[in-house]
């Protein structure tokens, strides 16, 4: 099939390769672009915190451009979203990865866990170390909500953050979706709107009119235009392989 591809790096090239090996023809389309925002000098002492909690392998890069982590940091537990992010983390010299199953939402279950089976005595209860969020930005708070139940200070760190990559003419864009994709792989609701917008402001509905939108989760898919939402198909786990086994549906 022909698919086109709107993930961002890191990440896009690894799967670019994955979908090339099943025999797919691939156009990039990357719809953002990270830049890191934050640098190591910004983060607290490592016996001031708890551990990090990361949404995004995004989130590591900080840690890559520093080339080693701060002092005491390796020791700290890390709570990541899901295998890729943890996979970012363990390169990064972390080792005490636990993961989440796929959405900001699972990971605060075990977030939870981890509050209630480490908690801070009464005598600190005033004095608790904060969880180090790394986020991007735009975010959701869905993190520090979740936190707030059990009562787990949260000190949230703008590690990076996410651009719009510029498609000012119809030329740029025709280029990509002629001929119409077969497929459009999607890993976020952002990358789901801002899809659509371009799409939908050009005026460029006809080149989509038989395509299938392949989500990462139904919450994605649920960003889509109505009329498109009959023609999206959302993976059963929020990861790429069950992203690949749905798009494997297709053909």
């Amino acid at each position: 099939m022909r698919v086109l591809l709107t993930r961002p790096e890191p990440g896009a090239a690894q799967t670019a390769s994955r979908l090339e090996a099943l025999g797919h023809e691939v156009v990039r389309m990357p719809l953002y672009e990270s830049a890191v925002t934050a640098c190591v000098e910004d983060l607290p002492r490592a016996a001031a915190i708890r551990g990090l909690i990361a949404t995004s392998a995004r989130a590591f890069t900080l840690f890559a451009d520093a080339g080693a982590l701060p002092e005491g940091y390796a020791r700290l537990p890390v709570h990541v979203v899901g295998p890729a992010t943890a996979a970012a983390a363990r390169a990064a010299g972390f080792y005490e990865i636990f993961e989440g199953a796929g959405t900001a939402a699972d990971l605060t279950e075990t977030l939870a866990c981890a509050v209630l089976a480490r908690p801070e005595t009464p005598a600190r209860a005033g004095l608790a170390k904060p969880w180090l969020y790394l986020a991007g930005a735009p975010r959701t708070t869905v993190i520090e909500d979740a936190m707030a139940v059990p009562k787990a200070p949260v000190r949230v760190i703008q590690a990076y953050q996410m651009a719009e990559i510029s498609y000012p003419t119809d030329i740029d864009i025709l280029a990509l979706l002629s001929p119409s994709p077969d497929a459009v792989v999607l890993y976020s609701p952002n990358a789901a709107r801002r899809f659509s917008s371009l799409i939908t402001s050009k005026d460029l509905g006809k080149f989509v009119e038989s395509t299938r939108f392949v989500c990462l989760s139904l919450a994605i898919s649920m960003t889509l235009p109505q009329a498109w939402q009959a023609r999206a198909l959302a993976a059963e786990h929020p990861d790429e392989d069950s992203l690949l086994a749905s798009l494997a549906r297709l053909g």
